[in-house]
Order: structure tokens, then sequence, then C-alpha cells
């Protein structure tokens, strides 16, 4: 660019357009300092306890960020709190990159403080970026080998990579240092991964107790108990678990999702559609739009699925420009609602590139080679997805479908029989559609 000599030598020599000009540029960086704040909850008539417990921590730490903007720690907890935040709330554009900038901030400050880094590893898991995650996990290890939340995190990153040994290990260690909620529900999704259902389910159980009533991370937990108790048939079982979460943390959305899917499994997809809304009302998750589609699709009312799905399409969008990784969970909505099948194996190849032994990612890519025509191909990645021994209804289901197209008809059909038999139908809305094609 070129630059007027003339232009800025008289800009320099006349004082009150130079100071003008230094006011502007102060109020600008006085502007950009100004810490974030929170906002009110949208699905809370009235501000909760909860709500104003964590507004009155946000006011803190923006306050000491004032006074102390050369601290490190008021970013970090003032970035952990928008993280929470994003997690009850469902709100992540408005508080991951509130929570981004602040880390940024931390980590020119202390550039070596485990917290910030591991409050930073905790991001990256947020935005499913995997391998970023993992090496700073592992920096933490180094730094503090007795850190169990450090080993939480790569546990998390090692599982989403598919280094399983690894990621137990990993877990071992976080619970030896401390048995509480957040290790027993890691040994709980392990052992799920693993084929080992009674075993998920008690370590599930173990960190339920460990949580106090009302919190979000116990009623994050019990759904999940929910979800196991599905898969096991234990319907009625379930059902009491996702309506006491509601006792306790009244319109929690994956509660209301969970008892959606019984409502779906059991044909009233009306009601269904009902607590859906609820939820999503309640928090902004595009995960409850693509339940929203299935249950459309399942009651044959294409138009409105077609709208639900489209909402979906973009809410995937937006978090991709905000810097999330969405390959894995975009092809599956759209695998499953027979859209954008090419796209779809781009995204999927892409995701396994990442991560070839996670058996999402081979789940996923497997069934977007079989949609998109190219069956036989899909036949090894699926021996491999199946090397876990997982008992995942919608794995068993998709591999079942794959093996029977590609000619292997008696283990197909067996697959698919055991995909039913861990109650397939309220694991997935889906299904009901899906089961058309075979």
């Amino acid at each position: 660019m070129t630059i007027n000599k003339t232009l800025l030598i008289g800009i320099i020599t006349v004082g009150v357009a130079g100071s003008a000009i230094g006011a502007y540029f102060g109020l600008q960086k006085k502007q950009a300092a100004e810490p974030p704040t929170i906002s009110r909850r949208s699905g809370e008539p009235s501000p909760s306890s909860e709500f104003l417990n964590a507004q009155r921590s946000v006011d803190y730490y923006r306050e000491q960020i004032r006074l102390k903007p050369d601290v490190a720690k008021n970013y970090i907890e003032l970035a952990q709190l928008f993280m929470q935040e994003a997690r009850v709330t469902g709100n992540h554009h408005e508080y991951i990159p509130k929570a981004r900038v602040l880390l940024e901030s931390a980590l020119r400050l202390a550039p070596n403080d485990v917290n910030a880094l591991l409050t930073q590893a905790t991001l990256f898991m947020t935005l499913h970026q995997f391998q970023n995650a993992r090496t700073l996990a592992e920096r933490c290890v180094v730094m503090n080998p007795y850190n169990p939340a450090a080993y939480g995190v790569l546990c998390d990153a090692l599982t989403e990579l598919g280094e399983y040994d690894r990621a137990v290990e990993a877990a071992d260690k976080m619970t030896a240092t401390r048995p509480d909620l957040r290790s027993y529900s890691r040994v709980s999704y392990l052992r799920e991964l693993h084929g080992d259902l009674d075993g998920a389910i008690e370590a599930m159980r173990l960190a339920a107790d460990a949580g106090v009533r009302g919190q979000e991370n116990r009623a994050w937990v019990l759904q999940n108990l929910g979800v196991l108790l599905l898969q096991k048939n234990a319907t009625a079982d379930a059902e009491r678990i996702f309506r006491g979460i509601l006792e306790e943390r009244p319109n929690y959305p994956y509660a209301l999702s969970g008892l959606a899917r019984i409502k779906a499994m059991t044909g009233d997809p009306f009601k269904a559609v009902d607590l859906l809304l609820t939820a999503l009302h309640t928090t902004p998750e595009h995960a409850f739009m693509e339940q929203i589609a299935d249950v459309y699709l399942t009651m044959g009312e294409t138009k409105t699925a077609q709208e639900m799905e489209n909402k979906a399409l973009e809410a995937f969008r937006q978090h991709e420009q905000e810097g999330w990784n969405i390959n894995r969970e975009y092809a599956a909505f759209c695998l499953n609602h027979n859209i954008h099948l090419q796209e779809a194996l781009q995204r999927t190849e892409a995701d396994y590139k990442e991560r070839p032994q996670n058996i999402d990612a081979l789940d996923t890519y497997a069934y977007a080679l079989h949609k998109n025509g190219r069956t036989q191909e899909a036949v090894p990645i699926v021996e491999q997805m199946l090397r876990l021994k997982s008992i995942n209804p919608v794995l068993l289901y998709h591999a079942g479908i794959i093996l029977r197209a590609a000619g292997e008809m008696q283990r197909g059909a067996e697959l698919i029989q055991k995909a039913a038999a861990h109650n397939l139908k309220a694991y997935t809305a889906y299904l009901n559609f899906q089961a058309a094609a075979l």
C-alpha cells in the first residue's frame, strides 16, 4: 500500500489531531480489553440460583482482570466459567469464542501454566481437535503426573483417536488418583466400547452416586446411565432414571431427549416431538434438531423433517466456521437422512485419515462407502470397526447391512439381530425409516 507522506507529516504536526488519534486508539485498546460477560439463560423463566452463582463468579473475575490484567489465573478461571456455561446452556456460539480469547491472553502471560494448558486441551476436545488435545494433555501429565484432570483429558483424547489401550491406562491412573464422578464415567464409557454393558452400567452408577444432587454433571451421567439401561432393554428403569433427573433438575434437556426416545419407540411420536421441542427451547443443541428430524421422518412428515434437517445443517456450518471439526457428525447426519452423500463420504474419509483406529470414525466411513455404492471397499473397514466387540446397536446395524450387501448374508443378519436385541429402536429413532432399505 502506498503511503501519502505529505498527509502523514501533516497529521503529525497538528497537535490536536495527534491527541485525538491517541485518544481514539486508547479507547479502542480499553474496549478490546474489556472482559466478556454472561447472558441470561433462555430456558429459565427467572434466574436460577445456579445461574446467579455463575454470574457472581463471572463478575468477580471480570473485576480481577480489570484490577490485575497481568495475572493469568483470572483469565483461566473466567474461561472455565464460560466453558461450563456453554455446556449447561448449549450456547456454544456465544461462550466458546469468549473462552478462546481469554485462554489466548492467559497463555501469553503464562505459556507454561499447567492449568492454562489443561483448559486449552479441554477446549480442543470441545472443538473436536483431538490431536491438539492429546499433545497438550501429554505435556500436562509430564509437568504434573499426579493431576487427575490431566489424565481425564488425555483419556478422552486417546479414546477419540482410537488408542483404546492407552486410554484405559489413563483412566486407571485417573481413578487411582481421584475416584469420582469424572473418573467413573470415563471407565463406564471404555467398558461400553469393549462390549461390557453390565460393567458400564455399574461404573456409571458409581459416577452418579459420587455426584451432587441437582448439579449438571450428575444429571449428565444419570442421562448416560438411562441410555445404557435402554440398550439393555430395561426401558422402565431407564424411564425412571430420566424422570428422576427432571425432579432434580427440571427441564434438563438430555433427560427430555431420553424420554423422547422412549415415546418414539413405544408409538407416541407426537409426545416425542413435544419433549424434543422443549429440550431445544431450553438448550439450542443441534443434536435435538437431528432427533426431531428423525422422529418427523418416522411420522411421514417429510416436509417438516426437511425443514429441521436444514436447520441442523446450518448449525453444523456455523460450528465449522467457528473452528469446530464436525466432519463425522455432519456426515453421520447426512447418511442417516440420505442427503449430500458424496460430501458425507469426503468428510468421513478425512475423519478416518485423522483417526483411523476410532470405531466411530470407522463406522461412518464404512457406511458412507456403502451408501455411495462402494460396499466391497467398506468390508475391511467394518472388520476393523468390530475388533473391540462393541455392542453399540447402531454400529452393529451398520455392519450388518454392509456385510449382507457384500454377500455375507448370514453374518450380516446375525449382526442386525444383535443390534435389535440391544434395543436399536430406542437407541436411534431413524431405524424405522432406515429399515425400509433392508
